[in-house]
C-alpha cells in the first residue's frame, strides 16, 4: 500500500475503542439533523441518522489483519499476513486460529485474501491468495532471507536476480464442516502470478466472482515506492545493474505479465482454468496474457465485482509526489475506478494517473527527462524488462482521484472527511437492499446501489452514488463518521483494511489499527448494524493474571468497562472455560483453573431489552508469554537515512529462563509513512544492526518517512501448551523533521510553499501554540538547526508545552526570507518523551534538523584472524604444512563483510570462507571487516612463512652399491629453494667427515663403506641421504692416484714421473706374463714413495694400494 499525509503522522496513537468508550459519559445518544448531511438536503432520512447504527466488536483477536469473508451462517473468516486464518463466531464471541498456511513472509508478502465461492453452500470451496514458502520448478524452491540488493553485486550478471524470483498463487480448498476448518489436503493451485521477491511492495490479492462464475484476481505491481531515483513519481527505473523490481513497466505496464492487473479466468472442477471471452487481449495475441481484464494498476488492494450493476470497481494506491514537476509528471494521486464487466481497460499505470495526467519517460541512468507518455494514444513500453507489446492500449481516466488536499481534485470531500489527511483508498462493495431479507439489521434502502469505500489513512467510510457501470460519480457522502461513533460510545473506524456486506445486510469491517507489521492493539473485527432505538451493549473484559506457569491459577475478571449506549444497567454472565455454559454472574468474578491448558473466557453483557454484547479473552495455564527488552536503541531515537542502527534484544521467560534463544528473536524494519508502513527487511538475532535505505526519501520530498521496527519473540512453550509470542516496537526518527510532520499541533496553520524544504511550512505560530514530536529521544544529538523566516524565539520543551525550555532558538530575519539558526543541546533531557516546540510569535517554521551521531552505528567491527596450526610448526617462524587463516569479526551491530587482500590492499575479496595458504614462501595476507553501517575495522596483517619441502641432497662421484677406485672423489650438493639450508653433516662408517669439501676416497681404507649426508633447512625440515660403496685399487687406478696426489702437491719434483715409470714397467711385465718382474717394479714404486711423497697419509695410501696390487698377483 501507499499513502500520504500533510497533517503529521499519528504513528502509534492508541485511540482504541475501549479508550473512546471510557472517555464518554453515556446518558443517551446524540442525533444529528439529517438535513445537513454532506451539504445535501435528504429530508427526514433515518438512514442518515447515525444514532440508528451500531458498531459491534466481534473480536480484537485478529493477528495482523488483512482480509475478511462472511460465511453464510454469519461466522467470519479473517486472514493475517503470517498465514493464520481465524474463525470468529459472533453468537458466542469465540475466535480461534483454524489454519496456518506456510507463507513466504517478507515485506507485504504473506497470506492475503480469503474468499468464499458463490456456491459455497454446496461446493464448500474457499479461495486463498498467498505467497507460498516453498515453490515449484522452474522457480527456486525457497527464497533467500532478507532483502534483495538495489544493484548487482560486483562481478554478477543479470542471472543473479533469478534467486529472488517467486510467485503468489490463487488456490482453493474445501471447507470441512466437521472440523470447522479448511481442508488443505484438498487444495488446488489455480494460477501463479510471478513476482520479484525480497523487496517491498504492492501485492494486491483481492478475489471476487461474477454471475458467470468467472474469478477476478487483483494483483499489485510488485514495485517499491522508494525506487531509487523515483522521488515520488513513476518508478520506471531500468538503469543498467539495478534490481528489475524497480521498474513497474515490467509488470503493471507489461501486456505479457500478470502483475499490476485484474485477471479474469474461469476455473474448472480440477482447478485448471480457461479464459472467458471479452478480456483485454484476445487469446493468441502475440506478447500478451489473455487472462488480463484490466492492466495498468498499481495496488488495487480492494476490488468488488457487482453483477447487478454490471461493474468492476477498485481502489488503487498511487505514488507520493507532493507536487507536480514539469520534468517528471503529476503529484501523487490515488484512484477509485469503475468499469463495466464487459469493458476491459488499461488503467494507465505507470505511464498515467488520475485524469490522464502523464508521466515523463525519465532516463534513470542519466537522471534527465525524455518525452512524456501518450495516455490518450496509448503509452509506449520501452523498458529493457518488457516482454510484451511496445504499443499499449490507451489509458482510461480514473472515475475518481484525489491527492493530499482538497484543492487537488474535483471532489474535496475525499480529503475533507477526516482531519488526519492521507491517501489510502480501499474499494468496497455495492450495497443491494433486499426487502425480503428477514434481517432486522440490514442497511436501509437509502444505500441501495451505492458503492461503499474505506479510507485506510484517513479513518473514514464513505458511499458513492454512481451512474453504473462506468460512472461518473454523482455524489459522495461520508458514512458513520468517527465523531458520531465516539459520541454514541462505539468503536471508531481505525485504518479499515476490508469491508464486506454479509448475508444479513450488515456491514462487516476489519480495522488494521495504528501500528505496523503486528497484531495492533487497535485492530479489530466489527459489524455495523442498522438498529433504530435500543443498541446492543459493548462488552469489555479485563483479567488478572492472564497466565501462569503452573496450576492452579486464580483469575479475577472485571467487566466494568462494558457500556450500554443508552446507559441502562447491564447483567453480566461469565463462561470461564469456553465450554458454552455460563458459570457465574456479576460485574466481577473470580475463577480458579485447576488444570493446565489454554482457555477462552467469555463475557456476555445483556441490557434490559435483551440485547447482548459478547467478548472473549485467552487464559494460559502452564505457559506465560516472554518479556522482550530492547536494550538499545531507545524509542524515538534519531538517525540519518543510509546509516545502520545497532540493536540489542534480550528476553526473560518464567518457563524458559533468561537464556534467550536468539534464533527466535525476529525483527521487521519498515518505512513508516504517515499512518502506515512499507516493510523492507527482516531478520533474526539478539544483536544486529538494521541498515536504513539511503533512498528512503525517494518516496517524495514532501513525504513524512520514518523508521519502524517490530521485534517478536516466541517462547518454547511449556506443559503441552504452544509457544507464546510477545511483540515490542519502536520508532526511529530521521534527523530532518519538517515542521508540518509534527505529530501534535495546536493553533498553527500548515501552508504550501514551494520554497520550503518539504514544500510546506507552519505559520500562525503564536505564543500559546505548539508543535510536538512523539516519541523523541535525543541520545547522541548535540545540536539542532531551525530553518525559518521572521523574528522570534523558538523554545524546545519536554513532555509539556508549558514545561521549562531546555533550548531556545532566536530567529532573526525578514519575514519572507529563509534563514537558519543552530543551538547546542547540551542540556537535552535523557530518555524518551514528547518534544514540544513553542514560539513567542513572529516565526514561520520550515524544519528542524538535528545533528550528532544519534543512534547510528559509528563503531567499527573488530577483526580477529586465527591460524591452524595455531603457531609455526617449523623452526625460525616457519610453517611446514598448509596454513588455514580464518577471519572472524565482532560488532555492536551486524558484520556485513569479512575481506582479505594478498596484494597489499590493492584488491579485496571475501573472507567468508577460510584461506588455505599452500604456496611455499612468504605470503602476506591482510584482513578487514565492515559492518552494515559502513564502518571498517583496523587491518590485521598475517605473514605466513611456509616451507613444506625438505632440502635436496645430490651426491656425485659414486653410485650406491658401486665399486670405485680410490683415486675417485665423492662430492655432494645440498639445496633448499624456500627457507634455505641451515646445516649439513657427512659421516663415513659413522665417523664425521668434513661437509664443506669433497671426500677423497684414498683417505678411506680399501673395502666397503657407508656414507650418510644429512642436511636441515631453516624451517627445520631434514633430509638424510645414505649410500654404500666399495673402494678398490689396481695398477691403473694406482697411476690415477699418483696423478691426483701430484696435482694436490703431495709429490716432490719429478717424483710423479719416476713413480709412474715403475708402474709402467710393472704393467709391461704383467702384460708379458712376467709376474715376478711386475712385483719387483711395484715394490720399487712403494719404496720410492717414501722419498718423493711429502704427505704421510698420501704415502701410506700409495703403499697400501701397492701392497694390494701385489697381493692380487700372488
Amino acid at each position: 500500500m501507499n499513502a500520504t499525509s500533510r497533517s503529521g503522522a499519528r504513528r502509534w496513537v492508541a485511540t482504541t475503542a475501549a479508550a473512546a468508550l471510557a472517555a464518554t459519559t453515556l446518558g443517551g445518544l446524540a442525533t444529528l439533523p439529517a438535513q445537513a448531511h454532506d451539504g445535501v438536503d435528504h429530508g427526514d432520512t433515518p438512514a442518515l441518522d447515525w444514532s440508528n447504527y451500531e458498531k459491534i466488536t466481534l473480536t480484537k483477536d485478529t493477528g495482523e489483519p488483512i482480509d475478511l469473508a462472511v460465511m453464510p451462517d454469519l461466522r467470519v473468516l479473517t486472514t493475517a499476513r503470517n498465514g493464520d486464518i481465524r474463525l470468529t463466531d459472533p453468537d458466542t464471541g469465540a475466535v480461534k486460529v483454524i489454519n496456518t498456511v506456510p507463507v513466504y513472509n517478507n515485506s507485504e508478502d504473506g497470506l492475503q485474501t480469503v474468499t468464499l465461492d458463490p456456491d459455497f453452500d454446496t461446493n464448500k470451496w474457499v479461495y486463498l491468495y498467498y505467497a507460498p514458502r516453498t515453490m515449484e520448478a522452474p522457480y527456486p524452491t525457497t527464497t533467500p532471507t532478507g532483502s534483495a540488493p538495489n544493484t548487482l553485486p560486483a562481478g554478477a550478471d543479470a542471472s543473479y536476480w533469478d534467486q529472488w524470483k517467486g510467485y503468489n498463487q490463487l488456490t482453493r480448498a474445501k471447507w470441512n464442516d466437521a472440523t470447522d476448518s479448511i481442508d488443505m489436503a484438498t487444495e488446488q493451485v489455480i494460477i501463479k502470478v510471478e513476482t520479484q521477491r525480497g523487496q517491498c511492495c504492492h501485492v494486491g490479492g483481492d478475489v471476487d466472482f461474477d454471475d458467470d462464475g468467472n474469478v477476478y484476481i487483483a494483483t499489485g505491481d510488485n514495485t517499491p515506492a522508494s525506487t531509487p531515483g523515483a522521488n515520488g513519481f513513476a518508478p520506471n527505473n531500468d538503469a543498467p545493474g539495478f534490481n528489475p523490481g524497480f521498474d513497474s513497466r515490467r509488470g503493471a505496464g507489461n501486456s505479457n505479465d500478470l502483475r499490476g492487473k485484474i485477471i479474469r479466468i474461469t476455473v474448472a472442477e480440477d482447478g485448471s482454468y480457461t479464459v472467458p471471452a471479452g478480456n483485454l487481449f484476445a487469446p493468441g495475441t502475440e506478447k500478451t496474457r489473455p487472462e488480463i481484464f484490466v492492466m495498468g494498476v498499481r495496488n488495487p488492494f480492494r476490488m468488488d465485482v457487482d453483477p447487478q450493476t454490471n461493474s468492476v470497481t477498485w481502489g488503487d494506491y498511487g505514488p507520493d509526489a507532493g507536487a507536480p514537476d514539469p520534468n517528471r509528471g503529476p503529484l501523487g494521486y490515488v484512484e477509485w475506478q469503475s468499469t463495466a464487466i464487459d469493458k476491459p481497460i488499461n488503467g494507465g499505470w505507470p505511464y498515467c494517473t488520475g485524469d490522464q495526467f502523464n508521466y515523463n519517460e525519465w532516463n534513470y541512468e542519466t537522471a534527465t527527462p525524455r518525452e512524456f507518455f501518450d495516455c490518450a494514444g496509448g503509452p509506449t513500453n520501452n523498458s529493457r524488462w518488457n516482454t510484451g507489446l511496445t504499443q499499449l492500449p490507451p489509458a482510461t481516466p480514473a472515475t475518481l482521484y484525489y491527492g493530499d488536499n482538497n484543492t487537488h481534485q474535483p471532489w474535496p470531500e475525499l480529503t475533507d472527511f477526516s482531519p488526519s489527511g492521507g491517501q489510502g483508498p480501499m474499494g468496497g462493495p455495492v450495497y443491494h437492499y433486499d426487502a425480503d431479507n428477514p434481517s432486522t439489521t440490514k442497511f436501509p434502502q437509502y444505500w441501495d446501489k451505492k458503492a461503499f469505500f474505506a479510507e485506510f489513512s484517513q479513518d473514514y467510510l464513505a458511499a458513492f452514488t454512481v451512474q453504473w457501470p462506468n460512472g461518473p460519480v454523482d455524489h459522495i457522502e461520508q458514512f458513520l463518521p468517527n465523531a458520531d461513533l465516539e459520541t454514541n460510545g462505539q468503536p471508531i473506524t481505525d485504518s479499515p483494511i476490508d469491508i464486506e456486506f454479509g448475508p444479513d445486510g450488515s456491514l462487516y469491517v476489519l480495522d488494521y489499527g495504528d501500528g505496523f507489521f503486528r497484531a495492533n492493539p487497535d485492530a479489530g473485527l466489527y459489524r455495523i448494524d442498522y438498529a433504530e432505538g435500543n443498541k446492543a451493549p459493548q462488552a469489555a473484559i479485563s483479567a488478572n493474571p492472564i497466565s501462569s506457569s503452573t496450576a492452579p491459577l486464580t483469575v479475577t475478571f472485571d467487566g466494568s468497562a462494558s457500556v450500554d449506549p443508552e446507559g441502562e444497567e447491564l447483567t453480566y454472565d461469565w463462561d470461564f472455560n469456553g465450554d458454552g455454559t455460563f458459570d457465574a454472574t456479576g460485574v466481577t468474578a473470580s475463577y480458579t483453573y485447576t488444570e493446565l491448558g489454554r482457555y477462552s473466557a467469555r463475557l456476555r453483557v445483556t441490557d434490559p431489552e435483551g440485547k447482548v454484547g459478547l467478548i472473549s479473552t485467552s487464559i494460559s495455564v502452564g505457559n506465560v508469554a516472554p518479556t522482550v527488552n530492547i536494550t538499545k536503541p531507545a524509542n524515538g531515537s534519531f538517525f540519518d537515512w543510509g546509516q545502520a542502527v545497532p540493536f540489542q534484544v534480550s528476553t526473560t521467560d518464567p518457563e524458559d529462563g533468561n537464556a534467550t534463544v536468539c534464533s527466535r528473536v525476529s525483527w521487521t524494519f519498515g518505512l513508516g509513512h504517515d499512518q502506515h508502513a512499507h516493510p523492507l527487511s527482516q531478520g533474526t538475532g539478539c544483536q544486529f544492526a538494521i541498515p536504513t535505505p539511503a533512498d528512503a526519501t525517494e518516496h517524495g520530498e514532501t513525504e513524512n518517512i520514518f523508521g519502524v521496527v517490530v521485534i517478536t519473540y516466541t517462547d518454547a512453550g511449556a506443559n503441552g501448551l504452544p509457544g507464546a509470542t510477545t511483540t515490542e516496537s519502536l520508532i526511529l526518527n530521521p534527523k530532518e523533521q519538517q515542521a508540518e510532520w509534527a505529530d501534535d499541533t495546536k493553533g498553527v496553520e500548515i501552508v504550501g510553499d514551494d520554497t520550503a524544504s518539504g514544500r510546506f511550512k507552519v505559520t500562525s505560530f503564536d505564543k500559546g501554540d505548539h508543535l510536538a514530536y512523539d516519541p523523541a529521544n535525543l541520545a547522541g544529538i548535540t545540536s539542532v538547526t531551525a530553518r525559518g523566516a521572521g523574528t522570534g524565539t523558538l523554545a524546545l520543551r519536554w513532555n509539556s508545552p508549558s514545561g521549562p525550555p531546555f533550548a531556545r532558538i532566536a530567529m532573526s530575519g525578514a519575514a519572507d526570507v529563509w534563514s537558519e539558526k543552530s543551538v547546542n543541546l547540551r542540556n537535552a533531557p535523557i530518555g524518551t518523551g514528547k518534544l514540544y516546540v513553542t514560539s513567542t510569535g513572529g516565526v514561520v517554521l520550515d524544519s528542524l534538523t538535528f545533528a550528532g551521531n544519534g543512534v547510528a552505528d559509528t563503531t567499527a567491527p573488530v577483526t580477529t584472524v586465527t591460524t591452524s596450526p595455531a603457531a609455526p610448526n617449523g623452526a625460525n617462524g616457519w610453517y611446514t604444512s598448509d596454513v588455514t587463516l580464518t577471519a572472524t569479526a565482532t560488532d555492536d551491530g551486524t558484520v556485513a563483510a569479512r575481506e582479505r587482500s594478498t596484494d597489499g590492499g590493492a584488491t579485496w575479496v571475501s573472507a567468508t570462507t577460510p584461506l588455505v595458504v599452500s604456496t611455499e614462501g612468504v605470503t602476506t595476507v591482510q584482513f578487514r571487516s565492515r559492518d552494515n553501517g559502513g564502518n571498517v575495522s583496523r587491518v590485521v596483517t598475517k605473514v605466513v612463512k611456509l616451507d613444506k619441502t625438505a632440502p635436496v641432497v645430490t651426491v656425485s662421484g659414486v653410485r650406491n652399491g658401486a665399486s670405485v677406485g680410490d683415486a675417485a672423489q665423492v662430492s655432494w650438493v645440498v639445496t633448499d629453494a624456500t627457507s634455505g639450508v641451515a646445516t649439513t653433516s657427512v659421516t663415513v662408517d659413522g665417523t664425521a667427515v668434513a661437509a664443506d669439501r669433497p671426500l677423497d676416497l684414498w683417505r678411506l681404507s680399501l673395502g666397503s663403506h657407508r656414507m650418510v649426508v644429512t642436511t636441515t633447512d631453516k624451517a627445520g625440515l631434514t633430509t638424510s641421504t645414505s649410500l654404500t660403496f666399495t673402494t678398490t685399487t689396481s695398477l691403473a687406478e694406482l697411476g690415477e692416484l699418483v696423478d691426483l696426489l701430484d696435482q694436490a702437491g703431495y709429490v716432490s719434483g719429478d717424483g710423479a714421473s719416476q713413480l709412474k715409470g715403475y708402474l709402467n714397467r710393472a704393467k709391461a711385465a704383467a702384460d708379458a706374463g712376467r709376474t715376478a718382474a711386475a712385483i719387483r717394479e711395484v715394490r720399487g714404486f712403494s719404496q720410492l714413495t717414501r722419498s718423493v711423497v711429502t704427505n704421510n697419509a698420501a704415502g701410506n695410501a700409495l703403499r697400501r694400494d701397492a701392497d694390494a696390487v701385489i697381493r692380487g698377483w700372488q
